[in-house]
């Protein structure tokens, strides 16, 4: 792969935005041909789109080979792929746009002899596109996780990627809802396709994984549980699901509450519940490593975000059979088929969400019902399988375009 001088860049990027087309169908290349992929990221450490590059990387080995750049810091997964001998690369970030990552991103695909970048998220899409523009034969795929808020496109984008979706490059988000807010920043619909994550569902959980899981909890096999998983992030808005925990216990006394997961809004959480004196039936367990195999001591997987794209925890509660109350945001409504597979409620309301919950913990036929026709939704459409052949599908079509 050979570096562009600076003068040939525009050209060649005119040339590109006109030429390569990014929406057409791959190219079937022999199955002997290896692609080289480099994901980027900001980093490793615990999170669903972090847990999607890992388990990306380790599902297509024997098709293509990885390696990943952290534009911050290697973070506490990292080990999961550097002991499989994937190379983690970090370029550990300052504050501010910094055009020059772009080119270390170049250089280090350059080392690497890679063929595509895999942006994960915005920002390191804007990089790796930086990166392309100074690499000769590098290609671009930009994944759309999500949002950080419900709040409206920031005029900036609105101006920015236009001229960013022109750039050759393949745009997915992860699910369609999240695709219209991305043509409302400033892409193309014609641009912008869908492939929805995906989790192996693993083996059904069975009655002795559910007195497992509550053991390791401490809990009885008869006390009412409802849960949720995930970083403690305002996006998440656990303080709604606090406030209705609060409220159901007037209902439920006996009920509990379980927080797996860690992060900047765990301390006023546990405020908040102190505060509406149900602290000591709440349980913040940090993050887990186990957190699939603490999900079947839950009656109910609870999710009260302000936004998600496709909430891989959404999608492992109903791997473990497990209702699921979540807010009908972003792409769960995609997932969480309403009164079939689970229950949608408006964001930002704990009454509803207290509603929809006691109506589950009175009805356990109904919670039955739910879960197992959560788990049968995610065997037939967000599976590992499906969603790792897509991608190994859009880098062969790139490489062969």
């Amino acid at each position: 792969m050979q570096l562009a001088t600076p003068a040939s860049v525009i050209m060649r990027a005119v040339h590109a935005a006109t030429a390569f087309d990014a929406t057409a169908s791959p190219r079937a290349i022999s199955p002997d041909r290896r692609v080289r992929v480099m994901q980027v990221v900001h980093s490793l450490n615990a999170g669903g789109t972090e847990r999607l590059v890992i388990e990306i990387t380790k599902a297509l080995e024997p098709w293509a080979d990885f390696v990943v750049c952290c534009l911050d810091a290697p973070g506490s997964w990292a080990s999961e792929l550097t002991s499989r001998g994937v190379p983690v690369e970090t370029l550990g970030r300052r504050a501010g746009f910094r055009p020059g990552l772009g080119c270390e991103i170049a250089r280090l695909a350059s080392a690497h002899a890679v063929d595509v970048l895999h942006c994960h998220h915005y920002t390191p899409f804007v990089y790796g596109q930086i990166a392309a523009l100074v690499t000769r034969g590098l290609r671009v795929v930009f994944t759309e996780h999500g949002r950080l808020s419900d709040a409206l496109p920031s005029v900036k984008r609105r101006l920015i990627n236009p001229v960013l979706g022109r750039l050759p490059s393949a745009v997915f988000a992860v699910s369609s809802d999240l695709r219209h807010y991305m043509t409302l920043e400033g892409f193309t619909a014609r641009r912008v396709r869908v492939i929805h994550n995906g989790i192996d569902p693993g083996l059904p959980p069975t009655r002795a994984d559910r007195d497992r899981a509550r053991r390791a909890c401490g809990l009885s096999a008869r006390t009412p549980v409802i849960g949720a998983v995930g970083r403690l992030d305002p996006v998440k808005d656990l303080d709604t699901l606090v406030r209705a925990f609060a409220t159901l216990r007037h209902a439920h006394p006996a009920l509990r509450l379980l927080v797996v997961g860690d992060g900047s809004e765990r301390a006023g959480l546990e405020e908040r519940a102190s505060a509406l004196g149900v602290g000591p039936a709440v349980s913040f367990l940090g993050y887990r490593a186990d957190a699939r195999q603490i999900l079947p001591a839950f009656d109910v997987y609870v999710n009260s975000s302000l936004h998600e794209g496709v909430s891989l925890t959404i999608l492992e509660a109903m791997a473990a059979a497990v209702p699921v109350v979540a807010t009908s945001v972003g792409g769960t409504p995609e997932v969480v088929a309403d009164d079939e597979t689970g229950v949608l409620v408006p964001s930002r309301s704990p009454v509803a969400l207290a509603s929809a919950v006691s109506h589950l913990l009175v009805n356990p036929d109904r919670r039955a019902q739910l879960g197992d026709a959560g788990r049968r939704r995610v065997e037939r459409l967000f599976s590992l399988d499906a969603m790792t052949a897509r991608y190994l599908d859009v880098y062969r079509g790139l490489v062969t375009g």
